[in-house]
């Protein structure tokens, strides 16, 4: 039996309504408060988010499941509702999929020890993706594993079929993420760090939880929201 632990303490922060201008300058401000290091001890929970956007209307959804670990039993899952109010702007994914995540790990009794979200982290153009603004907003341990390649680039050549290989995602002279096998012969993953978490890491742990592309906690998620039923 999984006691529930004190809520996910949610910073104070930024407004999510913001221009254009104001979201890429707050989001180069506040990559300076990204942890590129192991901010935990050990990882006992693990938890993954996703989003849907419900077709044909203004509604979005996300679901937070929190499953042991290594087991991947699922300790607790909520979902919230909510109205999307940003556009869809590359880059700028946060500000439109940020309320409705804040909100539903608001519901969350257990905290996860490491987050997995469906987006990018530090492989992003000014070093915060999702994974990383909702890191620091969190204070939490997280990994972006986004399904197509956002920025920077890898060489392919040196990616071979076999789970567990990967290529270094390279922006200008840095490494920002990695393009990971996480299954033979399966398109690539491209994974990276949020926050509170070292790249070397956040693919050990992507790799430990996938059986299949898209790592365990976040395919199960999705999996969770494709059966909601929207009025």
């Amino acid at each position: 039996m999984w006691r529930n632990n004190t809520m996910v303490a949610i910073k104070k922060h930024h407004q999510w309504d913001l221009n254009y201008r104001e979201a890429v300058k707050l989001q180069k401000k506040l990559s300076g408060s990204v942890i590129l290091s192991d901010g935990f001890s050990r990882v006992k929970k693990i938890a993954g988010v996703d989003v849907r956007y419900v077709k044909n209307s203004d509604k979005i959804l996300c679901a937070v499941l929190v499953f042991s670990y290594p087991s991947l039993e699922i300790i607790e899952e909520k979902y919230v509702f909510s109205k999307v109010t940003f556009p869809y702007i590359p880059g700028l994914l946060s500000f439109r999929e940020g309320p409705v995540v804040e909100k539903c790990f608001a519901k969350i009794n257990n905290i996860p020890d490491l987050v997995f979200f469906d987006g990018h982290g530090y492989s992003h153009p000014r070093r915060f993706g999702l994974a990383s603004h909702m890191g620091v907003i969190l204070d939490i341990a997280s990994i972006g594993c986004a399904r197509s390649l956002l920025c920077g680039n890898y060489d392919k050549s040196s990616l071979h079929e076999e789970k567990g290989s990967y290529s270094y995602i390279i922006d200008g002279n840095e490494i920002i993420g990695v393009a990971l096998r996480t299954r033979g012969n399966t398109k690539p993953v491209f994974v990276s760090a949020g926050n509170k978490i070292s790249l070397e890491s956040a693919v050990k742990y992507t790799l430990l939880v996938s059986k299949y592309r898209i790592p365990e906690p976040v395919k199960l998620a999705h999996n969770f929201l494709k059966n909601i039923n929207v009025v």
